[in-house]
């Protein structure tokens, strides 16, 4: 926020009001989440199978919430069926952070993809940028 965004748009001379999407998968996508709760600089946020079975994260949402007017959630379809208890934790917590988002107006959506964490990542990456950019109405 201090050094990074000012210096790509002095760089790319990006003009004052431009949108800001910050994303990425899996720890990533667990970052771009929580740094949207810190601020309100990013527009959108491009979550693919972010790591949100991560321990508190879910009431440290609660307690500071996401800012981004618009949020893009996946998860592959196998991802919650895990013999790890805290990991397994992430399909509930994926559906709940979706209906809480959509409860405060944030323009969202939760998309199922097939498969496991590791399938597709490229794919569903390049596929949650493609939405977070994309006007919706």
């Amino acid at each position: 926020m201090e050094q990074v965004i000012p210096t790509l748009e002095q760089q790319f001379d990006l003009p004052e009001n431009v949108k800001i999407i910050l994303g990425g998968y899996s720890l990533a996508g667990l970052f771009a989440l929580w740094a949207s709760t810190q601020t309100d600089l990013f527009y959108g946020i491009a979550a693919a199978s972010p790591s949100i079975w991560f321990p508190g994260w879910m009431e440290f949402e609660q307690q500071h919430p996401i800012q981004a007017q618009r949020v893009y959630l996946s998860l592959g379809n196998k991802e919650e069926r895990t013999k790890n208890t805290v990991m397994a934790a992430v399909g509930d917590n994926i559906r709940t952070l979706h209906s809480r988002l959509a409860e405060r107006g944030a323009d969202c959506t939760l998309e199922w993809n097939s498969g496991g964490h590791f399938k597709d990542a490229d794919l569903r990456t390049a596929k949650a940028f493609q939405w977070a950019m994309e006007e919706h109405t």
